[in-house]
């Protein structure tokens, strides 16, 4: 008896868990199906937001790459939008319009939010198409335990 007891609990907490696990998925992180659009898609709702950014680093930061380092992947991954994503970065020719680190950066890949917003009242399921509070978001790009001008300067250094 006692390990019958024992299973169900074990079988309730995992089952608790999974859905749980669901429901985080769906609230913080875009949908599969999402695209890249740029941040100047954003502006469109959130002007507010796109002029605080545009004043950043992050929307210049593409610029600030010398020589090779506009096609190394190790400099694009984080001076991009969605470089080595589906729908992301590929160059500066072809996908201009996500140069920088831009807002889908951090919100993951912004179609579905914008094409569910158009049709919804202020809030609502729609809003749950992006990722509003990102966890950890910066320590893709600002790992506290690298110097990243010195590892800048280090391969700057060695491609000459």
């Amino acid at each position: 008896m006692k390990l019958k007891k024992t299973i169900t609990v074990v079988v309730s907490m995992m089952t608790g868990l999974t859905l749980a696990g669901s429901l985080v998925a769906y609230a913080t992180g875009a949908p599969k199906e999402a695209k890249y659009v740029g941040t100047n898609k954003c502006r469109m709702c959130h002007m507010k937001s796109y002029k605080t950014w545009k004043g950043t680093k992050h929307a210049k930061n593409f610029d600030v790459l010398q020589g090779n380092e506009v096609t190394n992947p190790d400099c694009l991954k984080c001076h991009t939008t969605g470089y080595g994503q589906p729908g992301g970065f590929v160059s500066a020719e072809a996908t201009p319009g996500l140069k920088g680190t831009g807002c889908e950066s951090c919100h993951g890949p912004g179609s579905e939010h914008i094409k569910a917003g158009k049709v919804a009242d202020k809030s609502g399921p729609w809003d749950k198409k992006i990722d509003k509070t990102p966890m950890n978001a910066c320590v893709k790009c600002h790992n506290p335990h690298i110097n990243q001008k010195a590892r800048a300067e280090k391969l700057r250094a060695a491609a000459q």
